[in-house]
């Protein structure tokens, strides 16, 4: 599994296309993350703080984004992220973590899917039992096999998306979509079967991941930001990220802040959480 690194204009196309808002403001490209809250699409963009800098739209939520160095910030963007690519290896780990992950290579294995229409009749069965045991909130309209097949032909139609199949005795039990962006592998969607957690599906596709990622040029393997949730946050750190602490500026009006903390907590823990200096 190789990657085609994409740039951030591409990026910021295929995110559109999956519907993500996003928006280009002197040169950087924002995402909406939540409703009038944006960051930088790509997470290691630098902005100077500066109002002319930030989307119309943030002055409703806000924005947090890391500064450059020398530039004083207000909090932390904490990130997870794995390191060390090139010097990965399955031997070299502990053997509390080598242990699942042999059991898992003696089950699974990996290959990359290619056509849109199996991966939406193979897949979808597996997203949908992802969902029924999660009951994860983001982007549940993809339930629905409209939606779902809508979802597959954004990304069969980028070449450099890698969209990764997980099979035990030749069923698709779970399903990695991961691209390079730049010089940072961007591990994006993960949702497996209920039956293959007890096959260590998780250890088997983010080593699948690290395994990869050692022949690119990478510089890191990008695993997303803290949730706030302590069993989702933990359950990297036991698989090798680390949580990276980047000089940060946020603002964020009082109002929005207030309703976010009030009736949206589980977006205020996120944030408080992406932002904590604490370890």
């Amino acid at each position: 599994m190789i990657w085609d690194p994409m740039t951030i204009d591409e990026f910021a196309a295929f995110q559109r296309a999956t519907g993500a808002h996003v928006v280009k403001i002197r040169g950087t490209w924002w995402v909406e993350a939540r409703p009038f809250f944006f960051r930088p699409l790509f997470p290691f963009s630098e902005i100077e703080p500066n109002g002319g800098n930030y989307p119309i739209r943030s002055l409703v939520g806000g924005v947090l984004h890391p500064v450059p160095p020398g530039v004083s910030g207000n909090c932390c963007m904490n990130l997870f992220l794995h390191d060390g690519i090139k010097e990965y290896s399955l031997e070299l780990l502990g053997s509390r973590a080598r242990g699942p992950i042999k059991k898992s290579l003696e089950n699974l294995r990996a290959a990359r899917i290619t056509d849109a229409n199996t991966f939406t009749e193979e897949a979808y069965p597996v997203y949908r039992a992802f969902y029924d045991r999660t009951r994860y909130f983001y982007k549940s309209e993809r339930t629905a096999k409209r939606s779902f097949l809508a979802w597959a032909r954004s990304i069969f139609q980028n070449a450099k998306i890698v969209a990764m199949g997980i099979y035990h005795r030749e069923t698709l039990c779970a399903v990695e979509i991961s691209y390079q962006v730049e010089d940072i592998i961007i591990d994006d969607v993960f949702f497996s079967d209920t039956r293959s957690q007890q096959l260590r599906v998780t250890d088997f596709m983010v080593h699948t991941l690290r395994e990869a990622a050692r022949s690119t040029d990478a510089r890191y393997i990008f695993r997303g930001f803290p949730s706030g949730k302590e069993s989702l946050d933990q359950s990297k750190v036991e698989r090798g990220c680390k949580i990276v602490r980047l000089p940060a500026y946020c603002r964020i009006n009082p109002v929005a802040f207030y309703v976010g903390k009030a009736v949206l907590n589980s977006s205020y823990r996120k944030l408080a959480a992406m932002t904590s200096r604490e370890q």
